[in-house]
This record gives structure tokens, C-alpha cells and sequence, in this order.
């Protein structure tokens, strides 16, 4: 890469990530492959050790991983401007298809059958009971991991609250801290030793303005929705909120985002997981489901102007994180505390996964012939076939076998 900052220009920055937001299928672990081919191996940016601390700050902060790394490389390779451009690469394509496909929905939502949104509920049951069991084998390692997410799930099923998954995340990052004093606690944020002196080139002068304004809107944000209740108001709060508040994967944003706006009324529970399954086909992002969203909801009287403003919103906290924190980088990796909390928060992620799990099993799946589809998927799901063919495929057999069967 280089040790000094403008040495690509802003161009090549956006074609790249461009390029890479085409192409990149398969969620956070693929896409941070590719960045490693891209930029380490390929064009030579960053070095192993460069790249890690970058993968290291992106994995402990609240948000997409996979962006956050895409706008610290632009970050560190030109600065504010380049990290916009990387981060605008790499969402803009599956960011316009969701747009597309909300748009469209709209037109054709009244000629889908009912036989079509329950295979489209089934396909979303199927990735989230994946995704569950991934994040589970991967962060939760310890038995009072096991314990926390246990009662998490339950807190969350017996008691509706309208903030309690962001409550049970906060108080699940005290209880990481307060556990450490009797469990062992591993820093698995990365498993390569990491120099702990700030190997890539930062703005370090006022970074800590970053900081401020990332938890500004946790105090002006409610006060807005106070004054001034609307839907633009709200949605705000929702996108904002869920991007700070995200840890362990891009798939915990949907109990999230389905709490503030399936629950509250302003989206059908049908739109909403047509939404998450066209996400999973998408290259690029999972945070591109806000596009979608964005779109159905009545902020303004633009429909694409609705989808700019989810889209910016959710990912505002990953650029004042990024831009606040890295620059602290020696500092904040010498800070037990903090893995101490994310090893609680972890846990209490998978429980809310948990918890929308088995709520969703009670409502989608009506016959035995749910279940062995859901477990075909599951087992597709695991190998190496594309995931966008394994979804389209088994969600158009099994609405034929349906209208067989009907």
C-alpha cells in the first residue's frame, strides 16, 4: 500500500470496490476473502499485518464487518474521501437491485399467492437457522456463553419490551465484564498476532470529534421523536440504533429491524421477508435489506430518496467508528475490558437469533413437509454451491411441489 495516504486516486478506490460489490456472494466470510486477494495479494495495499489490525478493529466494532474493513482500506489508502468511495463501490450495486426489487414488489405484490410467501417465510427460517448455528459455534465458546444466550432468548420471548434486544446487548456487555473476574476469557478477535503499534496511516488530529458525533444521535435522536413524532423521525432511530448495536454478523440486524417496523405496523410481515430472502441473493452487503426497507416506507414522498436516506443512515455509525477508533488503535488493544464485554455481547446476539428462531418456527412451519424442506436447505446451504442457486432452486421446487400437491 504504501505508507503514506493519497497514493491511489478516488477513481480506482470506486472502481474496485465496485467490481467487488458485483461479485462478492456468499456474506462476511467471502467477502473479506476477496478483499484479502484484492489487496494484499493482488494489488498489494497492505500488508498481512496492515491488513489484520484492520480486520481486528472491524470485527470488534458494532456494525457489517465486511464494510467496515472495505471503508478502513479506503480510509487508510486516501483518507475521508477515499473511505466514502470504497464504502459507495462496494454497496451501491446490491444497494440499487433492492431498490429495484422494493419497487417492483410493489406492482406485483398483490398477484403473489399465499403458497409463495410461505415458501419465501421457509427460505428466511432456513438462513436464519444457518446463520444461528454458525454465529454459535463461532461466539459462543464457554458455558456461561451458553447460559447468557439461554436466558437472553428467553427474556426476549416472555417479555415484550419495545428496546429490550438493545437492553439485553448492553447489560450482556456488563455481564462479560463482570464474568472475566471468575472464566477465563479469550481474546479471539483474531487468530494472528497483531503488532500493537498502528501499522497504517491515520489522521489522529481531533479523531475523538468522531466519537462525539457517533453517540450525538442517542440524545437528539429521541428528543426529535418526541417533539416531532413521524415516520421519518423513527426510521432514523431504527437504522441508526441497529447499526450501533450490531455485533457478530450481519443477519442479527433482522430481529432488529423487524421489531421496529414489522411489529409497530409499518411494514407486512410478507414484504419484510421477501426483503431478507432477496438479500441473501445479493452480492455485497447484507445492510443493503435497509434499501429495501427504505423504499416501503413513507419517510418522504420519494420512493428512491426514502431508500438514499435507510441506506446512509445504517451505515453512518460504521464510518464514525471507524474514523473515531482507529486512530486509538494502540490504546484500544490493550483494553481487556473491551473483549471482555464483546464476549458477553456475543452470546446475547446468538440468543436474540435464538429467540426470532423459534418464534418464526411457530408461525411458518404448518406441515412435515416444512421441515424436510427447511433441512434440505440447511444442507445445501452447507456446501459449496452458490447460495443464490441453492435458494432460487429449492424455493421453486418446493412451490411447485405445493401447487402439486394443492
Amino acid at each position: 500500500m504504501g505508507h503514506q495516504l493519497n497514493s491511489h486516486s478516488y477513481s480506482k478506490i470506486f472502481l474496485i470496490f465496485f467490481q467487488l460489490g458485483c461479485v462478492a456472494f456468499g456474506g462476511p466470510a467471502a467477502h473479506l476473502v476477496f478483499f484479502h486477494k484484492t489487496f494484499v495479494q493482488q494489488l498489494k495495499w497492505l500488508d498481512e499485518q496492515q491488513y489484520a489490525q484492520l480486520l481486528a478493529l472491524a470485527q470488534i466494532l458494532p456494525g457489517p464487518t465486511s464494510s467496515q474493513m472495505g471503508l478502513a482500506i479506503g480510509y487508510v489508502s486516501r483518507g475521508y474521501l477515499g473511505a466514502v468511495c470504497a464504502w459507495l463501490g462496494f454497496t451501491l450495486p446490491s444497494a440499487i437491485i433492492m431498490t429495484v426489487v422494493a419497487v417492483l414488489g410493489v406492482q406485483l405484490f398483490p398477484y403473489l399467492t399465499s403458497q409463495f410467501f410461505h415458501v419465501i417465510q421457509l427460505i428466511v427460517l432456513a438462513v436464519v437457522t444457518w446463520a444461528f448455528w454458525q454465529m454459535l459455534r463461532s461466539l459462543c465458546k464457554q458455558l456461561w456463553q451458553y447460559i447468557l444466550m439461554s436466558f437472553t432468548a428467553l427474556f426476549l420471548y416472555f417479555v415484550p419490551l419495545a428496546l429490550n434486544q438493545i437492553l439485553v446487548i448492553v447489560i450482556a456487555g456488563l455481564v462479560g465484564v463482570v464474568v472475566a473476574k471468575y472464566f477465563k476469557i479469550e481474546e479471539q478477535f483474531t487468530t494472528q498476532k497483531i503488532s500493537q503499534k498502528l501499522l497504517v496511516p491515520v489522521r489522529k488530529k481531533h479523531a475523538y470529534i468522531w466519537l462525539i458525533l457517533f453517540f450525538i444521535p442517542f440524545l437528539v435522536f429521541p428528543l426529535l421523536q418526541n417533539m416531532h413524532p413521524s415516520v421519518l423521525i423513527k426510521s432514523f432511530v431504527s437504522f441508526y440504533h441497529t447499526a450501533s448495536f450490531v455485533f457478530g454478523g450481519g443477519h442479527i440486524i433482522l430481529p432488529l429491524l423487524h421489531q421496529d417496523f414489522v411489529m409497530t405496523g409499518l411494514m407486512s410481515n410478507e414484504k419484510f421477508d421477501l426483503g431478507y430472502a432477496f438479500a441473501q441473493l445479493m452480492p455485497g452487503p447484507l445492510f443493503s435489506f435497509a434499501s429495501y426497507i427504505g423504499a416501503l416506507l413513507p419517510m418522504t414522498h420519494s420512493v428512491i430518496l426514502n431508500a438514499i436516506i435507510a441506506t446512509v443512515v445504517i451505515f453512518t455509525p460504521s464510518f464514525l467508528l471507524i474514523f473515531g477508533v482507529l486512530p486509538y488503535w494502540s490504546w484500544v488493544v490493550k483494553q481487556k475490558k473491551i473483549y471482555q464485554a464483546i464476549a458477553g455481547v456475543n452470546a446475547a446476539v446468538v440468543g436474540i437469533l435464538l429467540c426470532l428462531l423459534i418464534q418464526m418456527t411457530q408461525k411458518y412451519v404448518i406441515q412435515w413437509m416444512d421441515i424436510l424442506f427447511i433441512v434440505c436447505v440447511i444442507g445445501l446451504l452447507r456446501t459449496n454451491i452458490p447460495v443464490w442457486l441453492t435458494l432460487i432452486g429449492t424455493s421453486g421446487m418446493y412451490y411447485a411441489v405445493l401447487n402439486l400437491l394443492s
